[in-house]
């Protein structure tokens, strides 16, 4: 759910308020019916889809499995539902305009944009409550599983507790640091001339936005602990193991949490930029239900994410997507601008077609990036819980095993493959995950598993993924360092040249070039 609500929040933000067409519905009583009625089919269908998702988990032996496999599917489509509703409300009505028009609403900074996003917020809500007898049917059944093996199930959660748990670790999780970064947007958008008269440089009130979003982003993992459940790790035997691994991997980070969701949720997560910021958090259901090589696997993989700089490597990215989409804006506007432009196309247009290639960069691009650095977490996952000596090796490896010849320097060790395979399928299984459900960040679990498994007999398998990300990474510095260049030589004149700062066009080069050269020059 995190994508939908960081896109319902790009929406907003990104659709121009100056609108190059008129809203097809207008007037408080037809946007009120079409919001409240969107909210309406949201309910409709969801109830649809759990009716549907209950009948398909009284199949027999096979009905939890094809119940599982369902309830996946349309959550991932009603999640879309409610969020092309919420680009319905923006694009083809006068919602937004409606609610800024209240003025005590839009005299205070971000509150609009907050109040404009509830029907998103509010259909998440109706959603997560309609399937909520399915999702409590499901995990009945992975309880009843663990009473049989183990004897101590946990209680399936209640509608309150579900619903805490999902508002807070999906919608707040990204609501709350969007909301702080929306204030400082609203602030820069309507003080701009007094920010350029009191520091006489154009691009400062980009220069603000783009401060206090980099501050929000480096201390978010902060806020995320406080909205999240959290508390250290108690010291003990496990706490000592991973510590331990931290000094053998080299990994810094201020703490170890356990991430608590009432015995629900099988997950970990890394957060932090800097060592001094940077948590590592475990489920109290992982920390419960799986073993301690499983958990140091786990535990391995978030280090890996960490060890091959994945976080910078992300930020790489959305510079490389603005500077990819600002570029494509600047050439059509550059284009519409000569006296023999084939068609004329209006900043807002030209805005339009940069969010839409913005949505696919991050659709298709973002994607393929995410799934490959996730591969490379496994690949790190295992070389942590991989024996260091041969004779702990349980299996007949390249690493290991080696007849004649000295173990290739980047093979993987089937034992710590092994391992790691056993807490992927063990995740699938106490989350009730579809081994062979597609992922848009992630990939399956099953892909996965045969990608270890390959890796771990054929280490120039090991070689050519080591190469494809190196590929990865060269691409995005490049990108990067290019669009910036280009950037900055065509700023340039307008940022230190003589120019007209009250003459401002909006977003051009990503909102960086926001005046032109005064035209009695």
């Amino acid at each position: 759910m995190h994508l939908q609500v960081v896109i319902a929040f790009a929406v907003l933000v990104w659709w121009p308020k100056e609108r190059p067409f008129a809203p097809p519905i207008a007037g408080g009583f037809a946007v009120a019916s079409v919001v409240v009625g969107q909210l309406i089919l949201v309910w409709a269908a969801s109830r649809l889809a759990a009716r549907l998702d209950m009948r398909r988990l009284g199949r027999g032996r096979d009905g939890p499995s094809l119940a599982q496999a369902s309830h996946h599917r349309n959550n991932s489509l009603l999640r879309g539902l409610v969020l092309g509703t919420f680009v319905v409300d923006v694009a083809l009505t006068n919602w937004y305009d409606l609610i800024n028009s209240i003025e005590f609403v839009a005299a205070v900074p971000a509150l609009p944009d907050l109040l404009a996003i509830m029907p998103f917020l509010l259909g998440s809500i109706i959603l997560l409550v309609v399937v909520y007898p399915v999702d409590r049917a499901l995990r009945a059944t992975t309880v009843e599983a663990q009473l049989w093996q183990q004897g101590t199930p946990h209680k399936v959660w209640s509608l309150r507790e579900y619903l805490a748990f999902n508002v807070r670790h999906h919608l707040l999780a990204v609501a709350a640091p969007m909301g702080l970064i929306l204030v400082a947007y609203d602030f820069t958008r309507d003080r701009e001339e007094a920010l350029t008269r009191w520091i006489p440089v154009p691009w400062l009130p980009d220069a603000v936005l783009g401060l206090v979003a980099a501050i929000v982003f480096i201390f978010a993992p902060i806020l995320l602990t406080r909205i999240w459940t959290t508390h250290p790790l108690p010291d003990g035997p496990l706490r000592r193991s991973l510590l331990e691994m931290c000094d053998r991997i080299g990994l810094r980070c201020r703490d170890i949490l356990v991430w608590r969701s009432g015995g629900m949720t099988v997950n970990a997560a890394v957060m932090g930029l800097f060592p001094s910021i940077r948590y590592i958090m475990l489920s109290d259901a992982l920390i419960e239900e799986m073993n301690e090589d499983q958990i140091e696997a786990v535990f391995g993989h978030e280090a890996g994410h960490v060890h091959h700089l994945h976080i910078p490597l992300f930020l790489l990215f959305a510079l490389a997507s603005m500077l990819i989409s600002a570029g494509a804006m600047e050439l059509l506007y550059r284009a519409s601008d000569s006296p023999d432009a084939p068609a004329y196309l209006n900043v807002e247009t030209i805005q339009a077609v940069g969010f839409l290639l913005i949505v696919a960069l991050w659709g298709l691009g973002f994607g393929f990036v995410s799934r490959r650095f996730e591969r490379q977490a496994d690949l790190y996952g295992a070389r942590c819980v991989s024996p260091q000596d041969a004779s702990e090796c349980r299996r007949p490896c390249g690493a290991h095993h080696v007849s004649g010849a000295s173990p290739a320097a980047n093979a993987l060790c089937a034992t710590g493959a092994d391992v790691f395979v056993s807490s992927l399928e063990r995740v699938a299984d106490l989350n009730g995950i579809p081994p062979d459900e597609p992922s848009w960040r992630h990939s399956s679990i099953a892909s996965r598993i045969r990608f270890l498994r390959r890796l771990a007999s054929d280490p120039l398998s090991v070689a050519r993924f080591d190469r494809l990300i190196r590929r990865i990474r060269v691409s995005l510095l490049t990108v990067c360092i290019v669009g910036t260049a280009v950037s900055a030589y065509y700023a340039w004149p307008f940022v230190f040249g003589k120019t007209a700062v009250k003459s401002v066009r909006k977003s051009t080069v990503g909102s960086v070039i926001r005046v032109r050269p005064n035209p009695g020059r």
